[in-house]
């Protein structure tokens, strides 16, 4: 018997985690397509503390203090070098033969590439920066072009200067002409070669459009994944550009206040709350715009180092709570070397991290008199609600009714910076806040829980697998049973990241189209299972989350899937890259795709998903994947029983356990999104047989629970075999035709 179906994980709707929801918009422009920053970036950046004088030493200490302290566990994993890495004379910046900005030894002795290969050792990644622009020295020298005939002063615009806020002295390129974007070409394969993983390009204004187009031509062909960042103040009239050709980009000026007692405003304080809350109005605008792939950058997150920084603690969690609901990059710019015991509490708060990570930016409902109100909706029909006192001086009511959020009648309301669970509210919600304070909430209407439950076609779907095991003909099969959904397998990789019915069959314009088309003309539909045991994988293939993401769109558009099952399996299921992978790619079609339902289906032992499946579960509510269903395969437990239908309640049980603590789901909405796709008769351990009567038990405990999917593997095998014994095509056991899907058919949802 081919073992298909063991250890699998098909993608399931997915449902928020409590500090993690999922609104799906429309936005106004295309994302960029460098598959990178899938979620908003989080991490470090040296400006706000350390910020004109860098070394080697204080960038590895940082480095060093992000792993010690444990943010890096809490996915603050970059590092990023900001300015005053270069050295200059008194034409400004120092050039290498070609042109290209020289590093300060001084400040950097073993070089950058040595510093990023450090971070790197750390399990970091490394980020760096530029600005527009060609150097007065290159120009004055002509120094030449790598790789090509062409000098500097072949594309130097010197009627143009370019903004520059350490060495200045940079002219415009003129990209008409030969040679300009090759330069620009040989300085990213100079970072490329660094280990650069992030780059900050600064000064950009409107006029530096080409600029940044051949900056994300020229990081593209270098072929490393570089997030690609834009700074600051950018023009909101040009967002849809910023969006399509950066991951981020900076909505105003620097958050930093420069009153510090140090040369240029540096040292304590950082910042204060004048130059954090301007942040509110500037967040409401941009909010169309932030995305999977591209996020508005309210720039450095100043918290870790207590009081100091300029913030009370009560301005400090509204920071932090800002710039969640705004979904910005979380990078932060205190010294984390002296971490502040109540900064990193809140720092390593994994529900406001994943407020941010849910890829959502929130709408501002209530802006009157310094009360402030923001929301953003999740995919299962959860909210994230934050209320603020901006204010400096007096305490002040802040309300909400629900039918502002967005719904009517009661909230079952939980604090997310306290964890506590304030319980069923009706109507309005109120909180009476100290200047500077919020309150950040989850609220799950009152009749959540009954709306949650999946239709009972959509969620009995059975398999089918149309390229072996003699296939029935699913129309015959609606005739017999009632069914009226099926869960069609497998689509699998052609070798690259292009989807393939069995990796080979086409899409569109072959037999399983037919087959799709005759199942709806017959009143039905289909979702597509995507992975099993065998062949290659979409997941291993792609060798990014935008990729995956692309190919999965490619199903989904071919036969407008309301629904789609990641079934994953072997080598994908014990890759943690390829997992992590198909979470990020799962967001992105999710957020693109309003109502598309997601199953992600894998092995499990009889107490519930073993260590992976627990991996699997956490990574996806730490992302932010609302996940429809978590479907587990309740077979080849190994030890030969007949118990199968106790032995599944049981794992079902504990799947419930784990998706309830990773997302903070009550018991009935926990229920709603977990599933099971058991094997009918005779499973891949030769003495194990799942019975009619272990079918019915299930159906039971679907009833008794309201469970999100209840099916199995597969209407090919549910038939008594013939002469032969072939596990493919028929249960192995004694039976009439569809005995099987007949029990699953009464679920009533």
């Amino acid at each position: 018997m081919t073992r298909i179906r063991a250890l699998v994980a098909a993608v399931a709707g997915l449902l928020i985690a409590p500090a993690v929801p999922l609104l799906t918009a429309a936005h106004p422009a295309v994302a960029s397509d460098n598959g990178q920053s899938v979620r908003p970036a989080m991490g470090w950046s040296s400006w706000s503390f350390v910020r004109r004088q860098p070394t080697e030493a204080k960038i590895k200490a940082q480095a060093d203090a992000l792993v010690a302290s444990g943010l890096n566990d809490h996915g603050f994993v970059h590092v990023n070098l900001d300015d005053f890495w270069q050295k200059c004379d008194d034409n400004g910046f120092t050039v290498d033969s070609y042109g290209r900005w020289s590093v300060d030894t001084a400040k950097f002795p073993g070089g950058i590439k040595a510093l990023a290969d450090y971070v790197h050792s750390k399990g970091l990644k490394f980020g760096f920066y530029v600005t527009p622009g060609i150097a007065k020295n290159a120009v004055t020298k002509n120094t030449p072009i790598e790789g090509t005939s062409y000098h500097a002063k072949d594309i130097a615009d010197t009627s143009k200067t370019e903004k520059n806020y350490n060495c200045k002295n940079m002219y415009a390129i003129d990209y008409g002409k030969p040679g300009a974007q090759e330069f620009v070409n040989s300085w990213a394969r100079q970072f490329a070669s660094w280990g650069v993983d992030y780059l900050k390009i600064d000064g950009v204004g409107s006029q530096d459009i080409p600029d940044v187009q051949a900056w994300d031509k020229a990081l593209r062909a270098t072929g490393r994944p570089i997030n690609f960042a834009l700074s600051n103040n950018l023009s909101l009239s040009d967002a849809p550009t910023w969006r399509k050709l950066a991951n981020s980009w900076r909505t105003q000026g620097d958050v930093e206040c420069y009153c510090g007692p140090d040369p240029n405003g540096s040292g304590y304080p950082l910042t204060d709350w004048s130059h954090v809350s301007a942040r509110f109005n500037t967040a409401a605008s941009w909010q169309p715009y932030a995305g999977p792939g591209g996020w508005n950058d309210l720039d450095s997150l100043e918290i870790g180092n207590g009081d100091q920084v300029g913030l009370t603690a009560d301005q400090r969690r509204s920071h932090f709570t800002l710039w969640a609901m705004a979904a910005s990059p979380l990078l932060l710019g205190t010294d984390l070397t002296h971490l502040d015991p109540v900064d990193k509490a809140m720092l390593t708060n994994d529900r406001l991290i994943g407020v941010d990570q849910d890829g959502v930016a929130a709408k501002r409902i209530v802006n009157s008199e310094g009360r402030q109100v923001w929301s953003k909706q999740e995919s299962d029909g959860q909210y994230v609600v934050a209320l603020f006192n901006t204010n400096t001086s007096g305490s002040a009511t802040v309300s909400v009714k629900w039918s502002q959020v967005g719904f009517t009648g009661s909230g079952d309301v939980t604090d997310l910076w306290s964890g506590s669970h304030k319980g069923l509210i009706a109507d309005t919600y109120s909180a009476t806040l100290r200047p500077g304070e919020t309150r950040l909430i989850r609220v799950k209407p009152a009749d959540r829980a009954k709306q949650a439950a999946a239709s009972p076609g959509m969620a009995v779907a059975p398999y089918e697998y149309l390229g072996w095991g003699s296939p029935p003909d699913p129309t015959s099969v609606m005739a017999a049973t009632g069914v009226k959904w099926f869960t069609l397998a497998f689509i699998l990789s052609d070798g690259t990241c292009n989807p393939k019915w069995d990796g080979s069959r086409p899409l569109t314009g072959g037999t399983d189209q037919s087959k799709i088309n005759a199942i709806r003309a017959a009143g039905g539909d289909v979702m597509v299972s995507v992975g099993g045991w065998s062949g290659a994988k979409l997941g291993e293939k792609c060798s990014s989350a935008s990729a995956l993401a692309a190919a999965y769109q490619k199903v989904i558009t071919a036969y407008k899937l309301r629904a789609i099952d990641v079934d994953i399996e072997n080598t994908e299921w014990s890759n943690a890259t390829v997992r992590q992978r198909v979470v990020d790619a799962l967001k992105t079609v999710k957020a693109g795709n309003p109502g598309l339902k997601t199953v992600i289906t894998f092995g499990t032992t009889t107490g519930g998903p073993d260590s992976t499946g627990v991996d699997m579960i956490k990574r996806a509510a730490n992302s932010g994947l609302a996940n429809d269903v978590w479907c587990i395969m309740p077979f080849d437990f190994g030890g030969g029983t007949t118990n199968m239908g106790t032995l599944t309640t049981q794992a079902m049980e504990g799947l419930k356990s784990r998706v309830k603590s990773a997302y903070g789901y009550d018991d009935a909405i926990a229920y709603s999104h977990i599933g099971l796709s058991s094997m009918n008769g005779r499973t891949d351990d030769s003495g194990e047989r799942v019975r009619t009567a272990d079918f019915k038990t299930m159906l039971a405990y679907a009833q008794q629970h309201h469970i999100g999917r209840l099916t199995y593997w597969s209407v090919n095998r549910d038939r008594a075999c013939g002469s032969g014994t072939d596990g493919d095509s028929c249960s192995g056991v004694t039976q009439q035709p569809y005995d099987y899907l007949k029990v699953f058919t009464q679920y009533t949802g």
